[in-house]
């Protein structure tokens, strides 16, 4: 870049771990000092940390700790843009974004394109319904805040309808269904107990009763956590028949109906509220993309240097990119750690890139998972170099949990910033507001 040229425009799309991680790293060391311009875009107004989704959506941890983009982006010297992502123009080197509405219908911001000499897309992964019948007109789905937002005031209301009679149930109970044993399945379940005895400390008398809230998840396949080592697994569905939630494996689900779940053995069982957390995959909208060649759960394939295999300028990473992992022969799972780990990668790639300097293969470290299924319980287990594999669980498993949290917000938004908000967050465990009811 001469004294005379333009800063490059670097425009990441996707708000989500990975994006907002880079956009900090990349306005401290390149927008900061005039070297590029960064620009974020995300449909949404504020970022939650995905692995929290589902305390956010029990209501055992308050919307407090969302980050405002608007201010994140002024404090931190980069442009955030409100829109949902719907194309590129590879030609032009434009990013096209769809206009986003307000609850009201009313246009919040308008339908246009964003230029741009390197594009990264973080946009993240959805929910995977796999064409079940009925999930998108009878389940709930948690891949977003504002999905979040919105299960937990459909579970307030559930419970107070519950409380005063407004809803009539089979044998004077509500049934709770989740639909999925992957870490979001049995970590919601795990906090929907929770939630339930905070209703039943703050004002919900009928659920005081011990049968008076049933929580089941089933799995299709023959164990939960598939994806985590079976000792884990093990460990994990004891710890969740313990809080009194039934788990039925070997379940698959042929249907979902109004107030029904329907298997395919023909089993049906009633419930009042139906999570979908079965599987996830890449926004529609990768499928969409021109030229674009996509791999497994519909992922944007890219090479080792986590660019895409149609653009050389154009990058993916995070839950959207279907990146090689050559230590197992596959592809890296859609997981936050690898979210993580990339935007910290990417923050030196394009800094190699924009130096003119050779590109580098990203390499995975992976460092175990943590599954937490209570307040003060988690599972999981520990990978290093030093000290192998171990297998944690317990209050030492969940301080483990409770620091990847910390380490994002750091990441985001400093170290004091993350401390403080850490240390009142701690101090004040989302406690629900007591209700009188008559």
């Amino acid at each position: 870049m001469t004294q005379t040229s333009k800063p490059p425009k670097i425009v990441i799309v996707g708000a989500g771990t990975a994006g907002l991680n880079l956009a900090t790293r990349l306005s401290h060391k390149f927008g900061r000092h005039g070297k590029a311009e960064i620009t974020l875009v995300d449909e949404n107004l504020s970022h939650m940390w995905k692995p929290s989704l589902h305390e956010f959506a029990a209501g055992t941890k308050g919307f407090d700790e969302e980050i405002s983009l608007l201010e994140h982006s002024h404090r931190n010297d980069y442009s955030f843009r409100l829109g949902r992502f719907t194309g590129i123009d590879r030609e032009k080197k434009l990013v096209h974004l769809q206009a986003v509405n307000d609850p009201a219908n009313r246009p919040l911001a308008p339908k246009r394109a964003l230029p741009y000499d390197i594009l990264v897309l973080a946009i993240g992964s959805r929910s995977n319904d796999f064409g079940t019948p009925g999930v998108a007109e009878n389940c709930m789905m948690l891949d977003t805040p504002a999905q979040a937002k919105r299960l937990q005031a459909e579970l307030l209301n559930l419970f107070l309808r519950f409380q005063t009679g407004a809803l009539c149930t089979r044998n004077d109970k509500l049934e709770l269904t989740i639909i999925g044993a992957g870490a979001t399945g049995v970590e919601l379940a795990a906090e929907l107990r929770e939630a339930a005895g905070q209703f039943a400390r703050n004002g919900i008398h009928k659920v005081r009763r011990p049968d008076a809230v049933t929580i089941r998840v089933l799995e299709a396949a023959p164990r939960v956590l598939g994806a985590l080592p079976e000792n884990i697994s093990m460990k994990v569905e004891r710890h969740l028949r313990e809080l009194h939630i039934d788990v039925h494996c070997g379940a698959k689900v042929a249907r979902i109906e109004p107030g029904s779940v329907h298997l395919a053995d023909g089993t049906e069982f009633t419930s009042n509220l139906t999570v979908w957390a079965a599987g996830v995959r890449a926004p529609e909208v990768i499928g969409q993309l021109e030229g674009f060649e996509t791999g497994s759960l519909g992922r944007l394939k890219v090479r080792p240097t986590l660019q895409t295999l149609a653009d050389d300028q154009i990058y993916a990473l995070g839950d959207c990119a279907d990146c090689p992992w050559p230590a197992k022969e596959t592809s890296l799972p859609p997981r936050a750690q690898v979210a993580t780990q990339q935007a910290e990668f990417m923050e030196r790639q394009i800094a190699a890139q924009l130096a003119g300097k050779p590109l580098k293969p990203f390499s995975y470290a992976d460092h175990g998972s943590l599954v937490a299924i209570s307040n003060e319980g988690a599972v999981g287990s520990l990978m290093g170099k030093a000290i192998g594999t171990i297998t944690i669980e317990g209050w030492l498993a969940r301080r483990a949990y409770r620091s990847l949290h910390f380490l994002h917000r750091k990441s985001v938004l400093g170290t004091w910033r993350a401390t403080l908000s850490s240390l009142i967050g701690g101090a004040s465990k989302r406690i629900r507001p007591k209700l009188k009811l008559h």
